[in-house]
């Protein structure tokens, strides 16, 4: 019943969130898409310039020093959201939804897998062998680690579809990545990059997000080791005190 109440809270927040990410992510990812626009007009240039006579070459090679002195253009939330709009209307601000509510399931699947391996391992301590049940730090910063990995390889290849949904489509005019929801950038990702595309920079994210949920899962236990014990000490003064009096 808590992790139903929990799911639903993150799917409305995701509701009313994802146009603030939307934003982001296009301001993100802006000055690389204005690399690559103009690196493909450098190019038709390059070609032009190669076929064309001296005088035209000179007018073309001109054009081309121009356009290697030009920078992106200045960028912020205003400028994104007449982008947003006009490339996609108010729907365009809600792209990359379907990923992103799939992906509420990720602490699931994170809190799942620890709460199986930390079970198995406190099972096992429960012999003769080993009186403690409980588990210490690094065995609870390991199983953390564990657990995020399993959640992050399930739940990363929606996140790379999200972001290639929510970041500006018309990137030196490929068709490629150009994408029309959520189903389409799955079929061109697996067509023209394959199944690793679904997994491009997850080095750089599992070590952003492993290690972080390590240390939370690791603070957690012993905080609540620390309460149970101060409960306890407390439990044990006060039936003291009674007892003398």
């Amino acid at each position: 019943m808590l992790m139903e109440s929990f799911l639903c809270f993150r799917s409305i927040n995701v509701l009313l969130t994802i146009p603030i990410w939307v934003l982001v992510t296009r301001m993100q990812t802006h000055t690389q898409a204005e690399r690559k626009v103009i690196e493909s007009k450098r190019e038709l240039l390059l070609k032009e310039i190669s076929r064309a006579n001296s005088m035209d070459a000179h007018i073309l090679k001109d054009r081309l020093a121009k356009l290697d002195s030009e920078k992106p253009r200045p960028y912020g939330t205003l400028q994104a959201i007449r982008e947003v709009y006009r490339e996609s209307g108010i729907s365009g601000f809600w792209k990359g939804l379907i990923p992103t509510l799939i992906m509420v399931c990720n602490p699931s699947i994170q809190f799942m897998i620890y709460e199986t391996l930390s079970k198995r391992l406190k099972s096992k301590r429960s012999g003769k062998r080993f009186p403690k049940k409980n588990i210490t730090a690094m065995e609870v910063f390991l199983i953390g680690a564990i657990a995020k990995l399993g959640a992050t390889l399930v739940t990363y290849p929606l996140l790379v579809v999200k972001s290639r949904l929510q970041a500006k489509q018309e990137i030196g005019r490929n068709a490629a990545s150009r994408y029309t929801g959520t189903l389409d950038a799955i079929l061109k990702m697996i067509r023209y990059e394959g199944l690793h595309g679904f997994y491009k920079g997850m080095g750089t994210k599992i070590v952003q997000s492993v290690l972080a949920a390590s240390v939370l899962f690791m603070v957690k236990e012993e905080l609540v080791k620390f309460v149970v014990l101060l409960v306890a000490r407390s439990r044990t003064l006060l039936l003291t005190r009674s007892d003398k009096r």
